[in-house]
């Protein structure tokens, strides 16, 4: 009986699209101040983040 050899042939997965990861949301800063705690993450503005400061800190 003589058998063929066949060669290995890699199968071809499935391409899953990649995902597109929004940036991750990082923590600035903490701040306490008698009661009032605030977290300011990067996706803040630069301008209301300063605005605020301004008002609480003062």
């Amino acid at each position: 009986m003589s058998e063929k050899q066949h060669p290995i042939v890699a199968l071809k997965q499935p391409q899953r699209p990649q995902r597109s990861r929004s940036p991750r949301n990082n923590l600035l800063l903490s701040l306490k101040k008698n009661d009032l705690e605030l977290d300011f993450y990067s996706s803040i503005d630069p301008e209301l983040m300063d605005k605020l400061l301004e008002k609480i800190l003062s």
